[in-house]
């Protein structure tokens, strides 16, 4: 780091990179954001920018890891909340899960073409940090459920495996679509919930 930043400088300007990579990703997507406008956004020249990230690709990892932490507070605290049954709370949970994921524009523009560039530029073993914190969030949020009373039976791998697909149908709906989604995602989430308590087979 320069010697013209003091350690105070650098975390503002590093929340101001965040801040600003998820505004600029969720306006334009990875691939038209360029590092100028990043970094005339955080009020740094193109230059100084290199000295925090090394990469676009690697501020919008951090920037999907702020969002998607953010999104994970606010569902692990629905899992405390009453309900009618262990199926009605479950359903919350899962409904809040996807209410949030859907308030992230930036995940909007996640497509196949920007993950192979993600793979590309971020290095391995980055890459395999965030699904692991992924994969133990899903496994934390089981067993929450599961100490709150809220009795998951089906393995966590199917779980995903029912869930996964529907988040990307969400990420890449359009207006045209959208009204679909609304009374289907809501149906699909209680028979969801109601096959991770066991109560029906699929």
């Amino acid at each position: 780091m320069p010697k013209g930043f003091t350690d105070h400088e650098k975390e503002l300007i590093r929340a101001k990179l965040i801040e600003s990579g998820f505004r600029l990703f969720s306006a334009y997507g990875l691939r038209k954001t360029n590092v100028e406008e990043l970094a005339q956004a955080a009020g740094i020249s193109k230059g100084a920018f290199y000295l925090f990230y090394e990469s676009k690709e690697a501020l919008f990892m951090d920037v999907t890891e702020a969002a998607e932490e953010r999104m994970r507070r606010e569902v692990m605290a629905v899992i405390e909340q009453p309900g009618e049954s262990p199926r009605a709370r479950l359903y919350a949970v899962l409904r809040k899960a996807f209410d949030v994921f859907e308030t992230i524009p930036l995940l909007r523009f996640v497509t196949s073409s920007d993950f192979e560039l993600l793979f590309r530029r971020i290095p391995p073993e980055k890459v395999q940090a965030h699904l692991a914190s992924d994969a133990a969030f899903f496994d934390e949020l089981i067993a929450h459920c599961r100490r709150a009373g809220i009795a998951i039976t089906a393995p966590p791998e199917q779980i995903g495996g029912l869930l996964y697909p529907l988040a990307l149908a969400i990420m890449h709906k359009d207006e045209q679509t959208a009204v679909f989604f609304t009374s289907g995602t809501d149906t699909l989430l209680k028979l969801i919930a109601a096959y991770c308590l066991g109560e029906v087979e699929l």
